[in-house]
């Protein structure tokens, strides 16, 4: 006898998989390469089938079928957990600009449905609407690349949206490299003046004149030891730095901290004379 094929209520011949809900909406079951199971839905046979051939789509270019029900925010927690090879203080600055500025805003979305579209009008209300600086929206390109990069390596997406997006971004919104100019001395001499003998700002004045005198980042500066200072010698030996964490957004961890690291670069690792007016 032969098989006899299923039909919907329309008497349309159903494929194997397919099968019509008791609401008269349509589903596709299937089961992947590791015998896990899947299913899709969709209101009219059409649609559903549009998905089957996306599905058969990504079969044949290797993408992973739970590709469909993993969000940006599931894949960052997989590159959170395997990153490794750069500083502690740079992965607590990516990890604070994620938390801060992606997960709540589009890091729900399953990875597969986010388009270079979706990623250009996501960094477009960051600079619109929230009026974010240059530098910051780098550093949140940069962890979201990363992200992207490791989906496309690992076969759950076929590109990475985020691809030259930040050069188009630039370009659109006519971002320009502010120069950074020193004070001139006169300005530096201005500048302590007023912090030494103004009652409010007079606690400050140790900090910025040795900043001004040696050159120090801040968080070389207020990491600085007795011993790391030669008084005799007039050297101070620049050997760490210290740094500041927020963990205020992260739920197992409460208020923020600061720890010691090394310095930014190898050649921060150095010795700097103090002037006369550092001493």
């Amino acid at each position: 006898m032969a098989n006899t094929k299923r039909k919907d209520k329309s008497r349309k011949v159903l494929r194997k998989g397919e099968s019509q809900r008791p609401d008269g909406t349509y589903q596709f079951r299937w089961t992947d390469e590791n015998r896990k199971r899947h299913c899709i839905y969709a209101r009219n046979l059409d649609d559903l089938r549009y998905k089957e051939d996306e599905i058969d789509k990504d079969k044949k270019d290797g993408i992973k079928a739970e590709a469909r029900y993993t969000s940006l925010n599931d894949m960052y927690e997989l590159w959170r957990d395997l990153k490794r090879g750069i500083k502690n203080n740079t992965f607590e600055n990516y990890k604070y600009m994620y938390e801060t500025f992606v997960r709540n805003q589009i890091g729900s979305q399953f990875i597969m449905s986010i388009k270079k579209t979706d990623i250009k009008r996501y960094y477009n209300s960051l600079v619109d609407d929230r009026h974010l600086k240059p530098a910051t929206i780098d550093s949140i390109h940069t962890v979201l690349h990363q992200v992207f990069e490791m989906a496309v390596d690992d076969d759950y997406i076929r590109s990475n949206p985020t691809d030259n997006v930040l050069r188009e971004l630039k370009k659109s919104h006519c971002f320009k490299t502010e120069k950074r100019r020193a004070l001139t001395k006169p300005e530096q001499e201005l500048f302590l003046n007023y912090l030494k003998n103004t009652p409010e700002t007079q606690y400050w004045y140790p900090i910025f004149a040795v900043m001004v005198g040696t050159g120090l980042r801040v968080g070389e500066l207020t990491g600085l030891r007795w011993c790391d200072i030669d008084l005799e010698e007039s050297i101070i030996d620049v050997n760490h730095t210290l740094v500041y964490y927020d963990h205020r957004t992260e739920g197992s961890k409460k208020g923020c901290y600061f720890n010691v690291n090394t310095t930014k670069t190898p050649a921060g690792m150095r010795q700097v004379p103090m002037c006369y007016s550092a001493n």
